[in-house]
């Protein structure tokens, strides 16, 4: 049901953290539906209660504030639970794609000193295989008992009393993991500061309307755009209505706008296409739409004007990343309204420079490096000094790797990615963990790992692999393989196998070369 909602003055002097802005929410409505997913719903104050309990279960389990628990779910009640429960305790929520295999479970495990790692039951084996990798004691929770299982998390919850941790706006309150495309993936450190900036610009954007409808999140909650609409949603006080990406089905999503006040969402270029496809007039109600965004690739013109013209809403573009714990760039806020094909303008207290390769700022219309400034920008990488160096210029504006330019009313524009990264469907893919991958196999020399336009995931991953002497290899072999360490959305969709391949002097693959190959020889798939 609609929403009275609270004054953007309300939520500002209510606190300065992540847990104290949920608060407000189980204080004031603690009847009201908090969360609804897969036909279950909770209300605030229930939701609120179970939070501080698990919060107090964790801490007689051994986790001390600052500690690091990582969260393999997926999108649903339990995963917005533990996040709660963890900011009300002071420990550090870093959140893990719940389709990781054993591989990339230990990895941020380790990285990330993991003391506890909470689960779903599709991930046990996966998790407990992980820790049995990690060389320190690791606590295993499951939403539902299993062998292997230190406790579940309804025995936590029993456990505990209530509890909510004193922090500060400078503590670290969740650490997603990123990666750059040469090296290992980094967890970024964001605060309690960069999310109260975060959600009170998107609560004020919303109090803009004299009551709130539902808010509907399809995009995982373990990526920072998901993550950052949930919980802004529960600061001000809404109905969050999830979806689970994994289970994709737009029928769901068309039946949620047809029967709940929803008034927006934030989806990725297939997402829209298979709603397209999807919506019949004579079966579903999208009139209280006012507002779509999209996130990842840029949507193809096509389907953008046919989804406009159907659904009667603009596709709104934006532009952010995890180190900037989502949006920069926004055509939602912007003030000379939307415009097609650019990301928009910088979001309140955001400064954008366009560099070249000096870091000499450039005029208007120039593309170059987008450095970006605010309060919303990461503290840093986690144990990295040197990547965190690295990640900014001596002013402290962050190096965000893409290429854009800018008119003269300050819209932004993104040309392209310094950085090699694969946007397939929405989820970010790094070459360079694809290449190791493939790599390990006993019978690969070398491989290169390069995207290619997909019209309707964006781009798909490719890679070129070269077999070692005397080795025979096949594409299905490759695929399998990577299948088995990685998450499904990582595999190549094209491989091939070459006894040779393009190579600078230094004997290293021609990256470029081989993705002007593969996108003469597929582009047009």
């Amino acid at each position: 049901m609609p929403t009275q909602p609270p004054t953007i003055q309300e939520l500002r002097t209510h606190g300065d953290t992540l847990v104290s802005l949920l608060e407000r929410s189980a204080e004031t409505t603690p009847s009201a539906s908090a969360v609804r997913c897969e036909g279950k719903t909770v209300t605030y104050g229930t939701l609120h209660n179970r939070a501080t309990s698990l919060a107090d279960g964790l801490h007689e389990y051994g986790l001390d504030e600052d500690d690091r628990c990582c969260l393999c779910l997926p999108n649903g009640i339990p995963f917005i639970e533990a996040a709660w429960a963890c900011a009300s305790g002071g420990i550090v929520a870093s959140p893990i794609n719940p389709s990781y295999q054993r591989r990339e479970i230990a990895y941020q495990l380790d990285h990330a000193d993991a003391a506890a790692i909470i689960i779903s039951p599709d991930s046990v084996d996966h998790a407990r295989d992980a820790i049995d990798d990690v060389d320190r004691d690791v606590a295993l929770f499951s939403t539902e008992q299993d062998d292997g299982v230190d406790a579940t998390i309804d025995e936590l919850i029993e456990a505990g009393d209530h509890c909510t941790v004193e922090r500060s706006p400078s503590d670290v309150v969740f650490q997603p993991y990123t990666s750059g495309t040469t090296g290992d993936p980094k967890g970024v450190l964001l605060t309690n500061r960069n999310f109260r900036v975060q959600i009170l610009q998107t609560v004020a954007r919303r109090l803009r309307q004299d009551e709130l409808g539902d808010a509907l999140v399809i995009l995982p909650t373990y990526h920072i755009t998901g993550f950052l609409l949930a919980v802004s949603a529960l600061a001000a006080g809404q109905t969050l209505n999830l979806c689970r990406p994994d289970q994709w089905d737009p029928e769901t999503v068309l039946e949620l706008v047809t029967e709940e006040p929803i008034e927006e969402f934030v989806g990725v270029a297939t997402m829209f296409t298979d709603l397209l496809d999807e919506y019949d007039e004579t079966r579903h109600d999208v009139s209280s739409l006012q507002a779509t965004q999209q996130g990842g690739t840029k949507i193809p013109p096509e389907l953008q004007a046919s989804f406009e013209e159907t659904f009667n809403v603009e596709i709104m573009e934006g532009y952010g990343m995890t180190e900037t714990t989502a949006a920069v760039l926004s055509s939602i806020d912007a003030s000379l309204g939307n415009r097609r094909g650019a990301a928009g303008q910088p979001t309140g207290h955001t400064r954008v420079k366009i560099v070249d390769e000096d870091g000499t700022e450039l005029p208007d219309g120039e593309a170059g490096e987008l450095l970006v400034k605010g309060p919303q920008v990461m503290a840093g990488y986690y144990e990295d000094g040197e990547a965190t160096e690295e990640a900014f210029t001596e002013d402290g504006y962050l190096k965000t790797g893409d290429l854009a330019s800018r008119d003269a009313d300050n819209y932004v524009t993104i040309k392209g990615r310094k950085k090699n990264t694969i946007i397939t469907g929405g989820f970010n893919v790094y070459p360079a963990e694809v290449e190791d991958t493939i790599c390990s196999h006993p019978d690969v020399r070398d491989a290169v790992v390069v995207g290619i336009p997909d019209e309707r995931k964006g781009e798909v991953v490719a890679t070129l692999v070269t077999p070692k002497e005397g080795k025979i290899l096949d594409e299905d072999e490759i695929t399998s393989y990577v299948l088995d360490e990685l998450a499904p959305y990582k595999h190549p969709r094209i491989v091939e196998i070459r006894e040779e391949a393009p190579r600078t002097g230094s004997g290293k693959i021609k990256r470029s070369v081989v993705e002007s190959q593969f996108r003469e020889r597929y582009d047009s798939r």
